[in-house]
């Protein structure tokens, strides 16, 4: 059986007064403890919304979504991995590995739960920590996050002019140019695999790329997005022919990691009230593997 697994089951009338993991129990082939241990971990979905209460009564009907992924191996949040703070405003230095949000199969370990907790938050306040700009699973690098949802929106209201990243990208085979605008609009939508390509319809995108050193096949890179779109390097490396060293989904080679790590961040006013400029080497971490 797969490690990923997404289950979608419609509860006859019959279930009413069972609990929610001896029902679930009765329909899969998973044990009662796999199960529990999916719902505590925010994977279980009781009419499209999340529920992490295993014994919750049924009333017959429910449509359940059930999601997993097995064998995943967590990387904890650490104190140290926090940069800079200044009010409800963080900056961290995430590791790869790390989910910057909630996942579809997990809301428990995700870098917001675990800052939540280490800055003392329960209830409905552990909730507000989100990050302010989102990371990749596998990307390390300079990520903010906020406690403050008025903060949150006032800085994501002036990301655009007021907010410049820069990444470094180690790929292979190392491109022909040494600088490249890349400018491939990319579809809305992700397919099936959870990848999204390019596409003349689709959003506008705007990358420049830099080449800072030659290894054999392989090439670092300097890159900087000028939009913000989800997998928007990966996907115009891997259309360039070039694809991020680690990043299998888009046709990049096995390795230890992916080899993208968010290394400068500068943040102007008004998004917050004086100027920031941080850098992070990716190797300042020997966790990180950033070997190629």
């Amino acid at each position: 059986m797969s490690d990923f697994q997404d289950h979608l089951i419609t509860l006859g009338r019959e279930n009413a007064g069972k609990r929610l993991d001896n029902a679930l129990a009765e329909y899969l082939p998973l044990s009662k403890r796999r199960i529990r241990t999916a719902i505590d971990d925010g994977g279980v979905y009781v009419n499209k919304r999340r529920c992490r209460k295993a014994g919750l009564v049924l009333k017959g009907g429910e449509r359940i979504r059930l999601v997993i992924l097995d064998h995943e191996k967590l990387i904890p949040f650490s104190s140290d991995q926090v940069l800079w703070r200044e009010g409800d405003v963080l900056l961290i230095n995430k590791h790869a590995g790390q989910y910057a949000q909630e996942a579809l199969h997990r809301s428990k370990g995700t870098l917001p739960a675990e800052i939540a907790a280490w800055l003392g938050l329960t209830g409905e306040k552990a909730k507000l920590v989100r990050p302010i700009h989102r990371l990749d699973r596998d990307t390390s690098g300079l990520m903010l996050l906020s406690s403050s949802p008025k903060q949150l929106n006032h800085i994501q209201a002036h990301w655009s002019e007021c907010v410049k990243k820069t990444y470094l990208a180690v790929v292979e085979p190392a491109p022909a140019w040494d600088e490249k605008r890349i400018t491939l609009a990319i579809s809305a939508q992700r397919n099936r695999h959870g990848c999204y390509r390019p596409d003349p319809d689709g959003r506008a995108c705007d990358t420049s790329a830099r080449v800072v050193q030659r290894e054999g096949n392989c090439a670092l890179l300097e890159l900087m997005p000028h939009t913000g779109r989800s997998h928007q390097l990966r996907v115009h490396l891997a259309a360039e022919g070039c694809p991020i060293l680690g990043d299998t989904r888009y046709a990049g080679k096995q390795h230890a990691r992916m080899m993208l790590h968010a290394y400068r961040l500068c943040v102007q006013p008004p998004a917050l009230s004086e100027i920031h400029r941080w850098e992070i080497s990716p190797e300042i971490n020997n966790k990180e593997n950033w070997q190629w």
